[in-house]
């Protein structure tokens, strides 16, 4: 009997549900990865009232190259037609503390468009076609004029 719970408990602890399988799909000039849960994508219905689109759903973390800073975990939901996002779920965890936790509303008024060569717009293309990362790595992309790596760190992880 204690045998059979043990096992149990084993098989339990080691389900891939509640693995998280971290992959990363590329990284900004500021040395700001992202990295997607391969096992958190999943499709979104219309929802009645709220959306009236489908939508491709996946959980990232954004995070230095190096492994050190804050780091982001995001829930985004893409309208893969109209090439725009909203932010589901943020959390931020810097220097061992969390200092952001949040769930937002997946109404269509929270969806923006999705600015090209952003980490968001990497998880989106990683989310829109069906799971599959790019065959080559994403090259980081050089900030627009007046930005800095800093505020590029603070859109990617906010989704704005």
């Amino acid at each position: 009997m204690k045998a059979a719970l043990t096992g149990l408990l084993a098989a339990g602890l080691a389900s891939p549900a509640s693995a998280q399988a971290l992959v990363v799909l590329g990284e900004n000039s500021g040395g700001r990865q992202i990295l997607v849960d391969v096992t958190s994508l999943a499709p979104s219905a219309p929802v009645y009232g709220l959306r009236d689109f489908p939508a491709m759903q996946v959980t990232a973390e954004l995070r230095s190259s190096a492994g050190k800073g804050s780091v982001e975990r995001v829930r985004y939901s893409f309208n893969c037609t109209a090439k725009s996002m909203a932010t589901l779920a943020y959390q931020r965890i810097a220097g061992g503390k969390q200092s952001h936790d949040w769930k937002g509303a997946d109404i269509a008024l929270k969806y923006d468009p999705v600015g090209p060569g952003t980490l968001p717009e990497m998880a989106m293309t990683y989310a829109c076609n069906g799971g599959k990362l790019p065959k080559k790595p994403v090259q980081p992309t050089v900030p627009g004029a007046g930005e800095t790596n800093d505020s590029d760190a603070a859109k990617d992880g906010d989704g704005s």
